[in-house]
């Protein structure tokens, strides 16, 4: 015979099941009445959506989705929720295991922290530079912070609501049309109901906002008195694929995004297409107390592509002066310099 503990779990898989099928408001009526008929239902579903965050997160093989997906059927119930849950631990296990390998070998000092938090209602979380923190909240969504980030975060009964004040931040949105999920950074709003997304901040205007899946809205955060003299603002809507960068000066520019290397952080990585050393060196500075410096500006001038190790400082070193005329002219604790070989 079932415990009532056992019960609650698997009504939480066959509403998490529902969910993904039907996001009508009366679907959604239904889930908050049976939420708030035992404390142990909410446990029981946010352990049921931390399994899923956990497995998609960890692109575990697809064998083991459809385990999970056939776990949360109303047919097998309990019995092979138990069963999938197992089997999914270990293709997260497995999953992970191959993708931190890679960052175990020749590990720096600088190498990246990660981070599990716990399940939120709200208040405020940072990490330190060279840190990922991943944050679970209390609605079954999570937030993934990168290096040198903070967030602040408030949930009412109508809104779910996070201020991202430093650094960048993965949004992993659970769907409840009744509650919005917003996202404020800098001057702009994003707002979505079920979606993933990224958002970072790199000065004090400056905000990027990229669209993994679903869609959100992205409008100006305008005071109290522009409210009253302005029209209200249009927001952007973008779509998978999508993103939407706020320059220092204001300017808005929406265009087509390379999702899998602005999200690559995620996976301890940080790829590069072409780009400039300059913007690649700040980028890898982002991850590591060890920052790198050019002697020559023009040296910031000259392409570099490919995937290096967030927090590995020494590594990229290695590559782009064994790949261009770069040599170090010095080295300490806290900064290594490059200048141009001979």
């Amino acid at each position: 015979m079932e415990t009532a503990h056992e019960d609650a779990y698997a009504a939480a898989a066959e509403w998490h099941s529902r969910l993904d099928e039907d996001d009508s408001a009366r679907t959604y009526a239904e889930f908050d009445a049976w939420l708030s008929a035992d404390p142990r239902n909410k446990a029981a579903f946010e352990a049921v959506e931390q399994t899923w965050s956990s497995l998609s997160a960890a692109r575990v093989d697809a064998r083991v989705l459809k385990m999970r997906r056939e776990a949360l059927s109303a047919t097998h119930r309990l019995r092979f929720f138990r069963v999938a849950t197992a089997a999914a631990v270990v293709g997260v296990a497995v999953a992970i295991a191959y993708a931190v390998a890679p960052l175990v070998r020749d590990v720096d000092t600088a190498s990246p922290a990660i981070i599990m938090g716990s399940v939120t209602e709200g208040g405020a979380f940072r990490t330190a530079v060279g840190e990922r923190s991943t944050i679970t909240l209390s609605d079954g969504s999570s937030v993934v912070l990168n290096t040198n980030s903070r967030i602040d975060v408030r949930f009412t009964p109508e809104r779910r609501s996070v201020r991202l004040l430093a650094g960048q931040a993965w949004f992993q949105v659970a769907k409840n049309p009744n509650r919005p999920f917003v996202v404020e950074a800098g001057d702009r709003r994003v707002t979505a109901l079920g979606t993933a997304f990224d958002v970072r901040m790199d000065s004090r205007d400056s905000v990027q906002v990229t669209l993994a899946e679903g869609k959100v809205s992205v409008e100006p955060i305008l005071s109290p008195l522009a409210r009253l003299i302005n029209a209200p603002p249009v927001p952007e809507l973008l779509v998978a694929g999508e993103a939407l960068i706020v320059s220092d000066d204001a300017s808005v520019e929406k265009r087509k995004a390379d999702v899998a290397k602005v999200v690559s952080w995620r996976q301890g990585q940080v790829v590069f297409d072409n780009d400039t050393l300059e913007a690649a060196i700040a980028e890898i500075n982002r991850y590591s107390a060890t920052r790198i410096e050019l002697a020559d500006p023009e040296l910031g001038q000259l392409r570099v592509s490919g995937v290096f190790k967030a927090g590995h400082s020494e590594s990229f070193v290695e590559t782009v002066t064994g790949h261009y005329p770069l040599q170090v002219a010095a080295r300490e604790p806290s900064r290594i310099l490059l200048t141009g070989g001979q």
